[in-house]
Parts: structure tokens; sequence; C-alpha cells
């Protein structure tokens, strides 16, 4: 079993279900992430790109963004919370 970060960068919500920003570190990662997927929107607009290269860079974008959220979270189960009332 991988060792815990002694702060993660992401953390369970309270309502709902997945994982949120909980620390400036993951909140700045969630910045750089929207900040990449916006400017890869107007890739197209720029520079004479095929829409399949957009979306190809946008999954790869996102795949590795899920993977830096989930490496440092501070992983627990992704449920349903109810905001400790159940």
């Amino acid at each position: 079993m991988e060792p815990r970060m002694s702060k993660p960068w992401f953390g369970s919500k309270t309502y709902g279900i997945g994982i949120g920003p909980k620390s400036l570190e993951g909140w700045i990662a969630t910045s750089v992430y929207v900040a990449a997927i916006l400017t890869l929107s107007g890739a197209g607009r720029w520079f004479s790109v095929e829409p399949w290269v957009i979306g190809v860079a946008g999954l790869v974008l996102t795949m590795g963004f899920l993977a830096v959220a989930v490496l440092t979270s501070d992983h627990q189960p992704w449920r349903w919370r109810w905001g400790g009332k159940r």
C-alpha cells in the first residue's frame, strides 16, 4: 500500500459524490487544468488543427488531471455523502 500524503491536495466532498480541492495545491492544479482546457478550446481558431486532435488532447489532459487528483487525494471511498447526517 502506498504511503498517505501528510497534506492531501484533494479530499472527499461533504455533500455529493467524488473529491474536490482541499488545499492550495489542489486549487492550483484545478486552475491549471481549467486554463489548459479553455486554451485548448480556442486552439482550433488560432491554429489549423483537426477537431479530433483537440478532442484527443482534451482527453489526455483530463486523464492526467484525474490521475493527479486520485494520487494526491485522502484516499477515502467515492460514495454519496449527506454532510455527516447519515
